[in-house]
């Protein structure tokens, strides 16, 4: 008896480290996915903000360059320059971009408001067939059992005629 109560509570034991084992793996499963997600969210954000700078940088070396070797204008104002180009560059398409990404939020916040009156229309297309399906049904009901009453009016006064 007391072997038995020994080997099931090991059984019990070997059953509860595998469940806590499963959980925690689930757990670590579930840590890795949101991790993941977050690194996803976090380049989804920084990526204008990168693309902005790697553009500008481009742009603004490019016109150092240029102006330092082919104008032949000296190195500190080719650097001014460049860096004017880069700053009005980063921030004229941070601002166009900002633009576009306003106007695609307003146009999808239209869709979305479309959509939810589109929805709200059905739902109260739906309430109004619901009650009108109801109130035929009720009718139907109604002049059944006026057939009915009047059915049993023409058997009492057969059977009183009788």
């Amino acid at each position: 008896m007391a072997k038995e109560k020994e080997e099931i509570s090991t059984e019990r034991k070997k059953a509860l480290k595998e469940k806590e084992k499963v959980k925690k793996e689930q757990e670590a499963r579930l840590r890795k996915r949101l991790k993941a997600e977050r690194k996803k969210l976090d380049r989804i954000v920084t990526f204008p903000y990168k693309s902005l700078f790697i553009i500008g940088s481009v742009l603004g070396i490019v016109f150092l360059l240029y102006n330092y070797y082919i104008e032949r204008n000296t190195l500190l104002g080719s650097i001014f320059k460049g860096f004017i180009l880069f700053v009005i560059v980063y921030f004229g398409l941070g601002i166009l971009f900002l633009i576009w990404f306003l106007i695609l939020a307003k146009v999808r916040q239209k869709e979305a408001e479309e959509k939810r009156r589109l929805e709200e229309e059905m739902a109260r297309e739906r309430e109004r067939a619901a009650l009108e399906g109801k109130l035929e049904r009720d009718l139907l009901l109604k002049e059944a059992q006026e057939k009915r009453e009047a059915e049993l009016r023409k058997l009492r006064e057969q059977l009183e005629n009788e």
